[in-house]
């Protein structure tokens, strides 16, 4: 196995392990309501999902990844499938994000990500010569994205379609497509961002909320309890299963799993971490480097950019830096679908990485 696929595998396996730490070590009593259960049957949910990602990415490590390529657009077409069906059954907390089956339930616009970055690795790959233009390198690729971008926008999951459109467009970027449809992009958001905060509109209720909140610095509750479980922790922290203040976290197994770090491992803990997270990306990046297939070169990158984007913004969240939302920290947190897909992703780069026919 080439060494940079060997070093994708063990770092992921570390992230993987801090989480089941860290989650075997959580007695959850404040998390028992929101789960219906106690934090011995967490641990065993996230086990089970997490060996039903590790039978995926098995199977997407012997698949070629060229079939990937091939079928990229049914990818696409499935993906807005799956975003429907939850239309189709009652809203949970007045959002239709998931699909609930007997004994699961999965969240669709996790594969939506990974569907994204397939089909426009292959877009920029049958495109690679056009890229600077204003319709093939920007406009025509953002009304592909269009579809997927509402269905997830209206379930209501902001932060996952704000999350796939900046990939999207730093893919784009990063093979040909010019820096000014970017900053467009990013100002146009802006703008409405600005609006939306000042005169009440375009967000719900809850999203306004917590934009205002943001912008006064009025922090949630959530987020001062995760700051103060940092400060318990301090430098070394308290150790493996120790300290409660994590205990009054909301969704400390999930978008806030970085407070329960840094109460039981402290600021190292937390530093090791993020350092994991960049030679994960590191390594990725070398892999692009390494390849002369620009869809081999466009998937890695993009899911690179999906991994250091959620792991920035889950920090960002947790530290009070920015607005609450509800972004997983990848392989680390509880959390079914992103686990899954994310292994999945990661078992189509390793295969990537073992084809010795695309390298430089």
């Amino acid at each position: 196995m080439p060494s940079h696929a060997l070093a994708l595998l063990i770092i992921t396996a570390v992230l993987i392990a801090v989480g089941l730490v860290v989650i075997s070590s959580l007695e959850v009593s404040a998390q028992m309501n929101l789960y219906g259960g106690v934090a011995r049957q967490i641990f065993r949910s996230h086990v089970v999902k997490l060996s039903i990602g590790f039978v995926l990415m098995i199977i997407t490590c012997f698949v070629d990844y060229r079939y990937h390529e091939k079928y990229a657009w049914f990818y696409y077409v499935l993906a807005i499938v799956l975003l429907l069906v939850p239309y189709t059954f009652p809203p949970v907390g007045g959002a239709r994000r998931w699909i609930f089956l007997p004994g699961f339930s999965f969240q669709p616009s996790e594969f939506a990500k990974f569907a994204t970055i397939v089909c426009f690795a292959a877009y920029i790959k049958k495109r690679k010569d056009r890229m600077k233009s204003f319709m093939e390198g920007f406009l025509e690729p953002v009304l592909l994205l269009m579809p997927i971008l509402g269905l997830i926008v209206f379930e209501p999951d902001l932060s996952s379609s704000l999350i796939i459109l900046l990939v999207v467009l730093l893919m784009l970027y990063s093979h040909g497509s010019k820096l000014v449809y970017l900053l467009s992009t990013f100002g146009s958001l802006a703008f409405l961002f600005f609006l939306a905060q000042k005169f009440g509109i375009l967000l719900k209720g809850y999203q306004l909320s917590r934009l205002k909140a943001f912008f006064t610095g009025d922090l949630p509750e959530q987020v001062m309890q995760a700051v103060q479980a940092f400060r318990e922790g301090g430098l070394l922290g308290k150790g493996v299963g120790l300290g409660d203040v994590k205990l009054s976290v909301p969704a400390v197994v999930t978008d806030f799993v970085f407070a329960a770090i840094g109460e039981e491992l402290g600021l190292i803990g937390i530093v090791g971490v993020v350092l994991l997270f960049f030679l994960l990306v590191w390594t990725m990046l070398k892999l692009v480097e390494s390849s002369n297939d620009m869809f081999v070169t466009a998937f890695i990158s993009g899911l690179a950019l999906l991994i250091m984007v959620q792991v920035l913004v889950n920090l960002g969240v947790v530290s009070g830096m920015l607005p609450v939302t509800g972004v997983t920290l990848p392989f680390v947190s509880y959390g079914g679908s992103s686990l899954v897909m994310m292994m999945a992703s990661l078992g189509v780069v390793i295969n990537m990485a073992t084809s010795g026919s695309e390298t430089k």
